[in-house]
């Protein structure tokens, strides 16, 4: 048998075998995608030609990948990535283009903002209904809130719905909110593409065709609107720096960062960090840091405030409501960060405004490190804002994913900092700094999930219509302060968005516990609920909005439904 392993095994780093490995990776995701949209013929019949189609040209491009000559190795890395690009407008393109309703309420919003605006009605002013949002069962997308509500107004700034406005202008009505985000994407795709390296390329394809992002912006994820100007601003930050730099070079890097925060309020997070390496990388160089600081800085407010000053003039308050909704608004803590050990009832209890706070001290450490080991972090901090974005009560996986091709764009095109450098404080003080901002975020999220101020337990459930839909439920509250709660109540299925507020059967006003007082009540669902499937596991889950807190029951498996028989 030792035989069998005698020799060395050729090296993966061979100039000629390592790109072939990734590139063969590429053409497997592309069969990939042709086998699984067989399963998408019943949406469109043509669908039935086009995975058979896509997944033998995969087949082709991986024998290819091994059999094509080294000399023409950079032609066939373009014709891959051209079949790549291919692939997902023929998945894509046809489900958008046979789909008749928003699969996110910020995709349903950004259509119907674009289609006020170009009736010459302020947006901002609008209150936004499921009937006009192409919404198939609205409640499963709102964005709920802790008050018993949801957000029913647009609440981003003002890029996010003007890109499409002149295609909604001219009549392009359906679903052109996606159509635009699975636009931006593919050139984001094309951007990484060019700006790599050569032994990098296949970063940008994979990316395209094997990861979530193309799934994610082609069914409702707006955040594709940011994703190339981030890209931008990762790639030309430093040529800002460089006086003998064309116009065009040094402030691209800083007006695309101004776009990118006029179109989400998830890029603002990276500014300060822009900053930092701004100041950084000039004292490095040896040049005045002021000047530079305050000029980037400019630049990048310059296009925020000018795509968002009409509709500030408008209406001021309107304008400031909406772009500040996502900060201040006592939104429900929902997502896959930290507050999922609540919302997926591992504990049961999470304050929302103690995990901000910690999200806020992991936001000061790592703007810290940046400042502090400014040549080890220059080119990879981009990859660790997500740490930021997985502390806070509302961690959505596309806040935690989005950041992933400008951190790659930044990485590397990025030069290694200069020699010069040297840390403005002793390397004592900088561990010190540095720790003590993050034990006061791991205090304040351990402070997050302790002290409910309401506990809550199923006493019995109703099942009715063969369990279709869930019927009535009765809890029972205990108010563990010494002050009258209002709950609001709503259920989870599985690991789904919860949809709509229950409400007490027969009653009109809303429910009310006294202080250090206990209160059994039946709790009517909304409209045609789903059930869960026999053996899913799910939980009743109760927020309040004074104190902001979250309470789940405990998790219970539904025990009714149809089974299968072996």
């Amino acid at each position: 048998m030792r035989a069998l392993f005698d020799g060395e095994p050729r090296s993966l780093a061979d100039s000629a075998t390592s790109p072939r490995v990734v590139w063969t990776f590429v053409w497997f995701s592309v069969v990939v995608a042709g086998t699984n949209a067989f399963g998408q013929w019943s949406e469109w019949s043509g669908f039935a030609l086009i995975a058979p189609t896509i997944t033998l040209v995969g087949v082709v491009g991986v024998v290819t990948t091994w059999l094509v000559p080294l000399g023409r190795w950079r032609r066939f890395e373009h014709a891959s990535f051209a079949v790549v690009v291919a692939t997902v407008l023929a998945v894509t393109g046809p489900n958008i283009a046979t789909r008749h309703y928003f699969n996110t309420d910020a995709a349903a919003f950004n259509q119907r903002a674009a289609q006020l605006l170009v009736n010459a009605i302020d947006p901002y002013r609008a209150t936004f209904r499921a009937g006009h949002l192409l919404l198939r069962g609205a409640g499963a997308f709102w964005t709920y809130t802790l008050n018993g509500g949801h957000v029913d107004q647009l609440s981003y700034p003002a890029l996010s719905f003007l890109l499409q406005a002149p295609l909604q202008l001219v009549g392009l009505e359906h679903l052109t909110t996606d159509w635009v985000d699975l636009a931006a994407w593919i050139f984001a795709a094309v951007l990484l593409y060019l700006v790599s390296p050569t032994n990098a390329r296949w970063l940008a394809p994979l990316l395209l065709v094997a990861s979530f992002f193309t799934y994610s912006f082609a069914f409702g994820g707006t955040d594709a609107l940011f994703v190339p100007f981030m890209m931008l601003a990762a790639w030309r930050w430093e040529r800002f720096l460089d006086d003998g730099a064309a116009r065009a070079a040094r402030w691209l890097g800083p007006l695309s960062l101004g776009v990118a925060c006029s179109i989400k309020q998830t890029p603002w997070f990276c500014v300060p960090f822009f900053l930092v390496l701004i100041a950084s990388e000039a004292h490095a160089r040896g040049l005045r840091v002021t000047g530079p600081l305050i000029s980037y800085a400019a630049a990048v407010a310059a296009p925020f405030v000018v795509l968002n000053a009409p509709f500030f003039l408008w209406s001021p308050t309107a304008w400031l409501h909406g772009i500040l909704l996502p900060l201040n608004q006592p939104l429900i803590p929902d997502g896959q960060g930290l507050v999922s050990l609540a919302t997926h009832g591992l504990l049961h209890s999470v304050h929302p405004f103690d995990l901000q706070l910690a999200a806020a001290a992991v936001f000061f450490a790592l703007l810290l490190a940046l400042a502090l080991w400014y040549p080890q972090w220059k080119r990879t901090w981009l990859f660790a804002v997500p740490f930021i974005l997985f502390v806070p009560s509302r961690s959505l996986s596309s806040y935690l994913v989005d950041f992933v091709p400008a951190a790659f764009v930044l990485a590397l095109t990025s030069a290694p900092a200069p020699a010069r450098w040297r840390r403005p404080v002793t390397r004592r003080v900088s561990f010190a700094a540095v720790g003590l901002a993050l034990a006061m975020a791991i205090g304040l999220a351990t402070a997050a999930f302790t002290a409910p101020a309401l506990s809550v337990n199923l006493v019995a459930r109703q099942r009715i219509g063969h369990n279709a839909y869930m019927g009535t439920v009765t809890l029972t509250f205990v108010n563990h302060t010494n002050s009258p709660l209002t709950p609001h109540v709503m259920a989870v299925v599985g690991s789904g968005h919860p949809v709509g507020f229950w409400r007490p059967l027969g009653a009109s006003a809303p429910l009310v516990i006294a202080a250090d007082a206990s209160r059994t009540v039946t709790m009517q669902p909304p409209r045609f609920m789903r059930a869960p499937l026999y053996g899913e596991e799910w939980m009743m889950e109760v927020v309040t909005p004074a104190p902001a807190a979250l309470v789940t029951s405990r998790v219970y498996s539904w025990p009714s439904g149809p089974r299968l028989s072996g």
